[in-house]
């Protein structure tokens, strides 16, 4: 059966091409409940633009959405039905070079509802022998003023990944309440062997759009901890050009100003240690 109409039996994804991958990482990113000012999207995009990686295959929505709730985008000119998208789950690879490995990319929506059936999609089209690491990335909202170096925290599936995570300056996680898919694939990922890691951006609440300052930070952690070789320096200039319409905003807006000046002041007095730590 030719690539373009190849599925994988019992799951929903179909290949369009067959990508001949040797040891791999894997990085996947959700829009939605984990994904806060587009801080994972946005970095997943601009690695899989920067890499130019090709897409390989995509998940058929249909059995893991409700309609009712992330609802199809339908593109309608002078009356006439021109377009009608669902949401999309695009996966991209990218062949490494010798030092490096090889890479698949996820741009998705966390589905509504039948993570189970998702995620194994999401494992039958790799092996499982050849995959090296996994890694989420996830955007949060955070009481953080954007004056500060962007804060990545997160969490994994070994000592070893958390040691590393910390000597590349993310923090561990520390949590309990409602989880995102990304819970549900670390205990999948876990059951099967495969060292995973779910690193989160904090984004300050006030940004409007996409923090593409909190992306970059979130990106550099990724680029270092999985040893991808790609160039930050264009997503870099977009969040210094963040930084400074923010910094604007402040000197033309005095309330605004004052926020800001509350979460730093907050954001020192939660990160100042007792004298016996230090």
């Amino acid at each position: 059966m030719p690539a373009s109409e190849r599925s994988v039996e019992g799951d929903d994804l179909r290949l369009l091409k067959d990508a001949d991958l040797g040891s791999l990482n894997i990085v996947i990113a959700f829009g939605g409940w984990p994904d806060a000012k587009r801080v994972a999207t946005r970095a997943a995009e601009y690695l899989k633009d920067k890499l130019n990686a090709e897409k390989i295959g995509e998940i058929d929505p249909n059995a893991l959405y409700n309609f009712a709730i992330q609802r199809p985008i339908v593109r309608i000119e002078q009356g006439l039905m021109r377009d009608y998208e669902l949401p999309r789950n695009d996966l991209y690879a990218w062949k490494g070079t010798r030092a490096s490995h090889d890479l698949l990319i996820l741009i998705g929506v966390e589905p509504h509802i039948s993570w189970p059936r998702y995620v194994e999609s999401i494992f039958r089209v790799v092996d499982l022998e050849k995959t090296h690491r996994i890694c989420l990335l996830g955007g949060l909202i955070d009481r953080i003023p954007h004056t500060i170096e962007p804060l990545v925290s997160g969490v994994a599936t070994t000592l070893q990944l958390v040691e590393e995570m910390k000597i590349h300056g993310v923090e561990p996680t520390e949590y309990t309440g409602p989880s995102s898919i990304h819970s549900f694939i670390l205990r999948e990922s876990q059951r099967r062997g495969i060292p995973t890691m779910s690193l989160w951006g904090h984004a300050p609440e006030y940004i409007v759009d996409a923090d593409s300052r909190t992306a970059h930070q979130l990106l550099s952690k990724v680029k270092a901890i999985m040893s991808i070789d790609v160039d930050l320096r264009d997503l870099e200039k977009e969040g210094e050009m963040l930084r400074r319409q923010l910094d604007m905003a402040m000197r033309e807006n005095q309330a605004f100003s004052q926020l800001v000046q509350r979460l730093e002041l907050d954001y020192k007095v939660s990160r100042r240690k007792p004298d016996y730590i230090k």
